[in-house]
This record gives C-alpha cells, structure tokens and sequence, in this order.
C-alpha cells in the first residue's frame, strides 16, 4: 500500500479554519486568492526542497464545502 502524502479536506468558513488548526495544532496555513478557488495550503511540519523534513509526515489543504 502507498503512503498518505498529502490531505485535503472541506471547509465552510476557512478564517475560522485556519485558526483553528493554528491553535490547536500549531499548523500555518496560507490562504490562496479566487484564481485558485480559495484554496487554503496548510503547513504541519518545517518543510524542505523535498518536503517534509520529518519522515511520515504530510502536509495538505483546505478546498471551500459546496453546499
């Protein structure tokens, strides 16, 4: 079986989103223009040239929930 390598998941309000998962989690997020469909890059761990620098773990983001 392959590895998780990166997630996404649904959000309704994304400042409230990404304020969450920094409080909670430490996590930083960047919060993408409407050319890029108001897509949140979430950061879990310090990232390198190649990705995360600590083996196993996965960085992703946040798509808006269509209703």
């Amino acid at each position: 079986m392959d590895p998780v390598v990166h997630f996404e998941m649904p959000f309704e309000d994304r400042k409230r989103m990404a304020k969450f998962y920094r409080s909670v989690f430490g996590w930083q997020t960047e919060m993408l223009g409407e050319e890029m469909g108001r897509y949140v890059l979430a950061t879990t761990v310090e990232t390198g040239e190649k990705g995360p620098k600590r083996p196993g773990a996965i960085n992703g983001g946040f798509y808006p929930k269509r209703l």
